[in-house]
């Protein structure tokens, strides 16, 4: 059930989204002590892959400062990337939920320390049967709790 309930949250959070171009520099202020920038700035305007960035407006309904995620189709080389990124990023953080197989994350959900005091930042991934990898940063004052409220709560996402 909660396997099901991430997987929800993950593909939740990209539905409720719509892409807004971005560039490198504001992916950098994004997440600039953590590795998953590299994700999105290696990455980002490829082919086969969609970045989305929550607008402000939509940002301070939900309690965000920051969103942004990335889906990425088929790219083996990109998911051992990710891969690499996550376990260097989550050094320190709060495992929420991880799930391996066959020696890899197959999803994840991290709760990093923040760099403010009330800021809490979040990382979730995920990687489907068919290779799909997304990943997605999340900041901000809620908490893990908030967060999954508002993922499956709101009706009119």
């Amino acid at each position: 059930m909660k396997q099901i309930k991430y997987t929800l949250l993950v593909w939740l959070a990209a539905l409720i989204l719509f892409p807004a171009g971005t560039g490198a520099t504001e992916t950098a202020v994004m997440q600039k002590d953590l590795k998953i920038q590299d994700v999105f700035q290696r990455y980002g305007r490829k082919k086969n892959v969609t970045m989305v960035e929550l607008s402000n407006e939509m940002l301070e309904t939900y309690g965000m400062t920051r969103y942004k995620s990335i889906t990425i189709k088929n790219d083996p080389e990109a998911l051992n990337f990710t891969r690499q990124c996550l376990e260097a990023d989550q050094k320190g953080a709060r495992k929420i939920k991880e799930v391996t197989d066959d020696g890899g994350v197959i999803s994840a959900y991290y709760q990093l320390p923040g760099k403010e005091a009330d800021i809490n930042r979040f990382v979730l991934f995920k990687v489907n049967a068919k290779g799909v990898i997304t990943l997605v940063y999340i900041e901000g004052d809620l908490d893990s709790d908030d967060l999954i409220t508002i993922l499956f709560t709101k009706k009119d996402l």
